[in-house]
């Protein structure tokens, strides 16, 4: 039989559960936290809940908070009232519920008092219960994207290509600030991309859906690839989800004859690849040059010395590294000496891909220096005892 305090105690739980109870069926709730510890040898130091909406099916999600790490738990409503009530019977001393019409908190003092009261609502409103938060997508591209193998048809992501899912949208985000900063470009009649080294061609089926479909412009997107089976299957793909203005072609980044071009993309275009998909861009008069690097062997075979910096390039990582760097300092010294506003900057985190580099060239029509940047190129050079860059020679300047 309950002593008489622990009897009281049990029915001001009562009270609070239903209280609680109330809340979710009213859609009032707004949050539980549990605190105050009843033992000193349990790690878990506060719980937290809240209300959230898993597959159109009320849930409450639990945050236990450890003192090194976070557990989340999500339980149906009544499996987390039964968690609750033993939680609090158990663990915590206190509890708390938030709703928008009140506060209610259930203090356990001790086994002769306790105490259950009612206050003023912190909160006036209830938070959004999506449990994951929606984010505006720049691209359609369930259809594709699922041909490709990245989605389920169900549109859900495989679980193998959740990396390569936040690359394809990275890259289309940056495409779209690209395209605000640079609006001219949007002005053609016929948009002309070209995409050396399309590979699978991930990226340019959602360039092409971003541009044609979200962005609606008349554009034109070409994919360039050396290996005819990738070629076959993307013509394919492309043909199955009506992406009518988007091929893909045979060809080698050096050998391909670029005409007319407004956006030149390449991705991951192995050491001076990078460089000749650069130099066609630059003689093409391209508006965009937009390429993410892959290997610096040219320029990591030439360094040899450095009257500061010799410390860092004796150690093969560390050299490798440096004459990344070097690399694409010079690639955007050269596209600065013919007209273009550089930017170098990372395109996806390192955690995602390696090859997480990105150089994009602006063509501008302000004047600038050449000489002044060609100079720039001779002091790295210099240091590194360098012979020539590629592309420096590429463009004549070696």
């Amino acid at each position: 039989m309950l002593e008489p305090v622990e009897y009281h105690f049990m029915q001001q739980l009562d009270t609070f559960l239903q209280h609680f109870e109330q809340s979710i069926q009213e859609d009032k709730f707004v949050r539980l936290t549990l605190s105050k510890k009843r033992t000193q040898d349990s790690t878990l130091k506060k719980v937290i809940t809240k209300l959230v909406l898993i597959k159109k099916e009320l849930h409450l999600s639990f945050i236990y908070r450890h003192r090194t790490k976070d557990i989340t738990k999500n339980l149906l409503v009544d499996q987390a009232l039964l968690e609750i009530s033993s939680l609090i019977e158990s663990s915590f001393s206190i509890a708390n519920l938030f709703t928008s019409e009140a506060d209610y908190s259930l203090e356990f003092i001790s086994q002769q008092k306790s105490k259950l009261k009612k206050n003023k609502a912190t909160f006036t409103s209830v938070p959004d219960r999506s449990h994951d938060k929606t984010k505006k997508r720049l691209i359609n591209g369930n259809s594709y994207l699922s041909e490709l193998g990245v989605l389920h048809q169900n549109g859900n992501i495989k679980k193998d290509k959740g990396d390569k899912f936040k690359q394809i949208n990275k890259f289309i985000e940056i495409i779209d600030g690209l395209l605000r900063q640079h609006p001219t470009i949007t002005d053609s009649t016929n948009l002309q991309v070209v995409d050396m080294g399309a590979g699978k061609g991930y990226l340019t089926f959602a360039l092409y859906d971003y541009l044609t479909n979200t962005k609606k412009l008349p554009a034109q997107v070409k994919g360039v690839e050396v290996r005819q089976d990738l070629i076959d299957l993307c013509n394919t793909i492309a043909k199955k989800v009506n992406f009518n203005q988007l091929s893909f072609e045979l060809g080698y980044i050096s050998d391909y004859e670029l005409g007319e071009v407004d956006m030149l993309i390449a991705l991951h275009a192995c050491d001076t690849a990078t460089d000749d998909a650069i130099y066609k861009g630059i003689k093409a008069n391209a508006q965009l040059i937009i390429c993410a690097p892959c290997c610096h062997k040219q320029i990591r075979k030439q360094m040899t010395s450095s009257t500061t910096l010799q410390s860092v390039i004796d150690h093969g990582i560390l050299k490798e590294r440096q004459a990344e760097i070097v690399t694409d300092s010079i690639r955007a010294s050269l596209l600065e000496a013919h007209g273009y506003k550089t930017k170098v900057f990372e395109f996806i985190s390192s955690e995602h891909t390696g090859k997480n580099v990105m150089i994009v060239g602006q063509k501008h029509q302000a004047r600038f220096d050449r000489q002044f940047h060609l100079d720039r190129i001779q002091q790295l050079k210099t240091e590194f005892g360098i012979e020539y860059h590629y592309l420096e020679r590429k463009l004549g300047h070696g």
